[in-house]
């Protein structure tokens, strides 16, 4: 790789000196105790870069020296007058006499060797550090998810991301007492509580940088000097974004959820109001309807109630009036039966002594006499007078044949043999003769056996019946 590559990838990339210093200032509180202990501390930087911690260390009173292969980095160091030298970590490491040390720092260099080199970087420095001397090892964060699946590999020196529990536990195994995981370089306000967090704040959010700062054994004096800084706690973790991320949003669904229930609340209430209005209306409105009604059927129920009785009144006036009526012709038919029957017993008296007189012998022996005497009398009326004598007795010959059915049938025979009898008859019986008297079951006639009605009286008998039959109805 062309050497000057990497440093112009490291300037766009990495960052400015001054904002990579500035981040650097937090290592500090961890080697004042080691500057005060110890006042010829010397410190080796592995990987040194373009040297922004190692002038750190100078400027702080540090007997520092940094190595590195790449020469665009320390052609930059030499640059700025720093004690620097082309060497790999291991093998400076290496070079290094026991406990010749107070601090092995690495910055983004981890990530860059294969892990058993790194394991053998760790287990040398905790050979060449003093009591209480200290190993700092600063990599990408692969808890930070943008980080861990794309900006690590946009280096192409990078070998792999190194959990944070991994290169922790290494300096534990290789036999650091203790060891503390700083989280870096994250946004400074994703420590204000009141930070809504979104999306994005939990997948980019988490410090994209963290350091393993593990301190050799020492007595309980010495390593009580480092408790402040080993007891802070730095950086923003992943599970605590995603903590306050669940947090935050499960307060929005809650404020939402109580927006709803208060809306659908005061929804619900509008329209219990707005139904209990609608009922009332309609309610008010089927009552008017109801007594409208009501009033209708009242003011029907009185005409009909009205037209009844005057039905009923004019009813029983006609009734009144059909009995006075019948009254009336039950004393006008009892009258005409009286004079009927009394004009029947006269009838038959007569008629007796008429069938009496013509019974007897004088009778018949003077018919013809009489007969011709009256002829004498009047000769132009013979004619006339034998035709109107022929009428009257036509309609009592017509009821001797009618009580004498045999006779009649034979009588009818012998008239039908002659039309010119049948003709004069029919002439002689167009004239209306005089009633005649019929059976007594003739149901047209009263009720007297032999007792023919004039046709007036016919007329009273209908009119009496129908009475009767109106009233028994």
């Amino acid at each position: 790789m062309d050497s000057r590559f990497y440093r112009a990838f490291e300037d766009r990339h990495r960052g400015s000196r001054a904002l990579i210093a500035g981040r650097l200032e937090v290592y500090l509180p961890f080697l004042a105790p080691l500057k005060a202990r110890y006042p010829q501390a010397a410190v080796l930087d592995l990987g040194c870069g373009r040297g922004e911690w190692l002038e750190m260390l100078v400027r702080e009173g540090y007997d520092a020296i940094g190595v590195d292969l790449d020469e665009g980095m320390l052609e930059a160091c030499r640059e700025l007058g720093l004690p620097v030298r082309t060497d790999d970590a291991l093998n400076a490491l290496r070079q290094l006499p026991d406990a010749s040390l107070v601090a092995v720092s690495g910055f983004h260099i981890a990530e860059h060797i294969p892990f058993s080199v790194l394991e053998e970087v760790v287990g040398e420095a905790m050979r060449v550090l003093q009591p209480g001397g200290l190993l700092i090892l600063e990599t990408p964060n692969a808890e930070n998810v943008v980080v861990g699946t794309n900006n690590f590999f946009v280096d192409p020196t990078h070998d792999r991301p190194i959990p944070h529990l991994l290169l922790s536990f290494l300096t534990e195994f290789k036999g650091f007492a203790r060891s503390k995981v700083l989280r870096l370089q994250e946004a400074p306000d994703l420590h204000e509580p009141e930070r809504k967090l979104g999306v994005m704040d939990v997948l980019a959010g988490t410090s994209p940088d963290y350091a393993v700062v593990a301190q050799k054994q020492a007595a309980a004096d010495v390593l009580a000097e480092f408790d402040e800084p080993f007891e802070q706690e730095y950086g923003v973790a992943l599970d605590e974004l995603a903590s306050r991320y669940d947090q935050a949003l499960e307060g929005r669904l809650n404020t939402l959820e109580n927006q709803m229930a208060t809306e659908v609340h005061d929804l619900l209430g509008a329209l219990k109001a707005e139904q209990a209005e609608r009922v009332q209306l309609l309610e008010a409105s089927f009552a008017q309807e109801r007594e409208r009604l009501q009033g209708q059927l009242v003011s029907e129920l009185e005409r009909l109630q009205t037209q009844l009785d005057n039905e009923r009144v004019r009813a029983q006036c006609e009734l009144e009036k059909a009995y006075e009526q019948v009254d009336q012709l039950r004393t006008e038919l009892n009258t005409s039966l009286g004079n009927a029957h009394n004009w029947y017993l006269r009838a038959t008296v007569l008629e007796q002594q008429l069938t009496e007189l013509r019974s007897s012998t004088v009778w018949r022996a003077t018919t013809p006499m009489r007969q011709v005497g009256h002829l004498v009398k009047n000769p132009r009326n013979a004619t006339t007078a034998a035709k109107q004598g022929l009428r009257r007795i036509a309609p009592h010959a017509r009821l001797w044949l009618a009580r004498r059915p045999a006779i009649e049938r034979r009588v009818r025979s012998l008239v039908q043999r002659s039309p010119w009898l049948t003709g004069a008859l029919r002439d002689l019986l167009k004239v209306e003769a005089p009633a005649m008297p019929v059976e007594a079951n003739d149901p047209q006639h009263g009720l007297i056996d032999h007792a023919p009605l004039t046709p007036r009286g016919r007329k009273i008998e209908s009119a009496l019946r129908a009475a009767v039959t109106k009233g028994q109805k």
